[in-house]
This record gives structure tokens, C-alpha cells and sequence, in this order.
């Protein structure tokens, strides 16, 4: 028989080093898990103060840098790194794909975080990763074109299409609990959502996986919006969101709240191993 010895020369845990591009919400939870593995981070953001002020708070590299501008990316990806746009695409998106491709040549790894937006209108099925790509927003076809793009890339890349998220100081709980949510139309339509932690977790498992192409990040139970917005409500002791018309909001938020998809996360969980903390709103 033969056993392993647990004596031996120590191993040095491998540092990764990791690039977030547009580091909001997501990002700063993101870059604080990162730091806490030991990992090496830079953090961009298009505002310099910002970027400063957060890069310093975080204990990271910062850097001010926007897709728009090639020029602010030149050398702030270095070889073997893994890159994660969490950018919003702006007025061009097929210009900014190709500059963040273009500056993450020598990466390891892309991780694009993109939106079930991408997605046709559901009318209450489940939707995985080979539903129609016919969004209905501005958000969602530039999503779509940043997608297409990103099949350039001559690295490793993979593009997770994220729905709602939610987490500390982001949802509809304290708008509920303020009396400033509305639900539109009849509230019928189902919304997925993610916590902003599974995010977290899945962007982590994502570039260190060697998976390709597109997955879904949702949690476990897409409600009608109407539904879980008066069981918040009655939670908190405060009286239901009124339901307001969807020609009463633009066609931005309609299309976003209306479309009623459900949006399946079985690739999540079956090949990035992704278990949620969070599999629902309660959490």
C-alpha cells in the first residue's frame, strides 16, 4: 500500500492575476473576494478620482480606463491574466469589444458579463442558453452585439448572461419599504434574479474554468414580479406596490420587466459546479 506522505517541501499557493474592467457594484464585491484569496487585482474605472478612491479602500492597483478610449487600456493587462469586462456597453459596442480584445491579447482568460436582456420575450418558459437572441431592449441588443464580437478573441473566453441583481444596498426591498416601487402592468410576469455573492462566485468559478461559450446566471426561483413584490411587502408590514400601466414607463424598463422569461441556470450548476447561497429572494 502506498501512502501519502504529509511531510515535504511547502507549496506556495499559485496567485492569479486578475483585471476587472468597470469595476461598479459587482466589481467591488468581486475584487474583495479576489483580495481575500491572496489574488493579484487591478480594478479600471472610467473616472480617475474614482477609480483612485476605490483602488486605495479595496488595497488593489487602479486605474482609470474606458472602453471608448483604446489608448486608457494600453498595458493594464498583463500576460496571463484573467479579464473580466463588467463594463455596460456604450454608444459602440462593436468598437469596445474589439478595443478591450485588442488590449487583453496576452490574457489568459475572458470573462464577459453579459445579460439574459440578450434573450427573446419568454411568455412565462423556462429559458436556457439556446433560447432566441432577439432582445427587446437598447440594453439587450448591445449586449448582443458585444457577445457576437467577443467571438473574436483570440484567447479563452466565456460570456455569462446574468440576470437581476440583488444584494446589500441594491433591490427592490428598500424601495418597498420606502413606498417608491411600483410594479408594472399586471405583475404577472416571472423576473429572474441573482444574488450579487452567486455573481460573485460564478465569475470566480468562470475564470478559472476552461468552459466555453455561454451560461446563464439565475438563481432558483424566477417569481412573478406582482407576487413577490406584495409578499416583500407584507413582510416588511407595509402596504402592497400599486400596479402601474407599462405605457406608463419607458420602453427600456417595460421591456425589462415585462418580458417574462424564466431563466434556467442547469449549465450553471452542472458545469461551472456553481451551488447557490442564495437559490431564492428570501435570501
Amino acid at each position: 500500500m502506498i501512502v501519502a506522505s504529509v511531510h515535504g517541501p511547502a507549496q506556495t499557493p499559485r496567485v492569479s492575476s486578475w483585471v476587472l474592467v468597470g469595476c461598479g457594484y459587482t466589481g467591488t464585491r468581486l475584487a474583495r473576494a479576489l483580495v481575500e484569496r491572496g489574488e493579484a487585482v487591478t480594478i479600471t474605472r472610467r473616472d480617475a478620482g474614482a477609480v483612485a478612491r476605490l483602488a486605495g479602500e479595496l488595497g488593489v492597483r487602479g486605474v482609470r480606463a474606458d472602453l471608448a478610449e483604446p489608448a486608457t487600456l494600453a498595458g493594464i493587462i498583463p500576460p496571463g491574466a484573467i479579464t473580466v469586462c463588467l463594463a455596460p456597453p456604450g454608444p459602440d459596442p462593436v468598437a469596445e469589444m474589439r478595443a478591450l480584445i485588442d488590449a487583453a491579447r496576452a490574457a489568459s482568460r475572458i470573462v464577459y458579463i453579459s445579460s439574459t436582456g440578450v434573450y427573446a420575450p419568454g411568455g412565462g418558459a423556462w429559458v436556457d442558453e439556446s433560447w432566441p437572441i432577439e432582445p427587446v431592449t437598447a440594453s439587450g441588443r448591445a449586449r448582443a452585439v458585444a457577445e457576437a464580437v467577443l467571438g473574436e478573441a483570440g484567447v479563452s473566453w466565456i460570456a455569462l448572461r446574468v440576470a437581476g441583481i440583488h444584494g446589500p444596498g441594491r433591490g427592490l426591498v428598500d424601495r418597498i419599504r420606502e413606498g417608491t416601487y411600483r410594479v408594472i402592468g399586471d405583475g404577472t410576469s416571472h423576473v429572474s434574479r441573482i444574488h450579487v455573492d452567486d455573481l460573485v462566485a460564478a465569475i470566480t468559478a468562470a475564470g478559472t474554468s476552461e468552459l466555453a461559450g455561454f451560461v446563464n446566471i439565475a438563481d432558483d426561483d424566477p417569481s412573478p414580479i406582482g407576487e413577490l413584490a406584495d409578499a416583500v411587502a407584507a413582510h416588511l408590514g407595509v402596504a402592497a406596490p400599486p400596479r402601474i400601466p407599462v405605457a406608463s414607463v419607458s420602453a427600456e424598463v417595460a421591456g425589462m420587466l415585462t418580458a417574462d422569461r424564466r431563466i434556467s441556470n442547469a449549465r450553471m450548476k452542472r458545469e461551472l459546479g456553481i451551488a447557490l447561497r442564495h437559490p431564492n429572494w428570501r435570501g
